[in-house]
């Protein structure tokens, strides 16, 4: 069920179970409905209106523009098959159509087409990054309409992987703790954020992110919400935390700055009208987790 985040809400069923069925693979790709997404180097094809909508193409369009790696079967709606297929970098979009960058367009299209979107990069991402087997260096092919690969010299399987990243709102208060990367934009603050660590859970991750990048004690933790981030294939879990002390002791590594600010702060950064906070905006679940917070008080 999506959470109302974007690149959340993919209504098409992946049909996992039916992917082993080669000849049935085959009668989808040769569907003569069968709907095509085509990606330059990672941009979608759209139709190029001041609303963009992914530009979902013909066989023989895609056909025209060349095709430059595996097609891989995204899944079934209403019983017209759905694919994503990379085609060359120099290939020009056809009259009304352009490539757009999937972060760009991720708050402009509507939500299940966003979560298609999300779909389609993080797998085509994932097949040019795999083309040789990580166990003996071989050549791999695609298998299961995408959903695995397979060495050809040692027969290993590789299915695609996601990365699970904590990402928290710490309070205390009724302040919360925000933090700027270092380097980053003037004012721009975000939620602490990092990666889940082998043999850590997800409230062990959120009190060693919070305790390495801004010194900050927390306990409490719970969870909120999570969003896929398709940059390459991410697994953003939000959480919120309540901190046991005050003091911040930044990096200065990953972060630059990080402080307490207060709900109306928070509030009015929000409504972009606090010319001392920028956060960043609703496509990242940071922003929601924000705004969240800001409406419990």
């Amino acid at each position: 069920m999506a959470n109302g985040h974007i690149f959340t809400g993919n209504p098409l069923d992946r049909s996992s179970g039916r992917r082993i069925d080669e000849a049935w693979l085959a009668a989808q790709a040769a569907h003569p409905q069968a709907r095509f997404l085509a990606m330059r180097a990672l941009h979608a094809a759209v139709h190029a209106t001041e609303e963009p909508r992914l530009a979902w193409l013909a066989r023989e369009a895609i056909d025209a523009l060349g095709v430059a790696g595996d097609l891989v079967l995204l899944g079934i709606e209403d019983e017209v098959p759905h694919f994503a297929i990379p085609v060359p970098t120099e290939a020009e979009a056809h009259e009304g159509l352009a490539f757009a960058e999937a972060r760009a367009l991720g708050s402009t299209l509507p939500t299940h087409e966003a979560g298609i979107l999300a779909q389609a990069r993080s797998m085509l991402d994932w097949h040019a990054r795999h083309r040789f087997c990580s166990e003996c260096g071989g050549e791999t092919i695609a298998a299961e309409g995408g959903a695995r690969r397979h060495c050809l010299a040692c027969g290993a399987h590789a299915y695609p992987q996601v990365s699970p990243s904590i990402i928290v709102l710490v309070e205390r208060d009724g302040r919360c703790l925000l933090a700027k990367r270092a380097g980053g934009a003037v004012n721009r603050y975000s939620c602490v954020a990092g990666y889940v660590e082998p043999g850590e859970s997800i409230e062990e991750a959120v009190a060693r992110e919070v305790q390495e990048e801004v010194g900050v004690p927390v306990t409490d933790v719970r969870y909120h919400s999570s969003q896929p981030w398709p940059f390459p294939a991410t697994l953003m879990i939000g959480c919120t935390a309540r901190a046991t002390a005050d003091d911040i002791h930044v990096d200065e590594h990953e972060i630059g700055e990080a402080h307490w600010f207060t709900r109306d702060e928070a509030r009015r950064a929000l409504a972009r009208t606090n010319p001392e906070l920028t956060v960043p905006e609703p496509v990242a679940i940071a922003h929601h987790l924000i705004r969240d917070w800001v409406e419990r008080g």
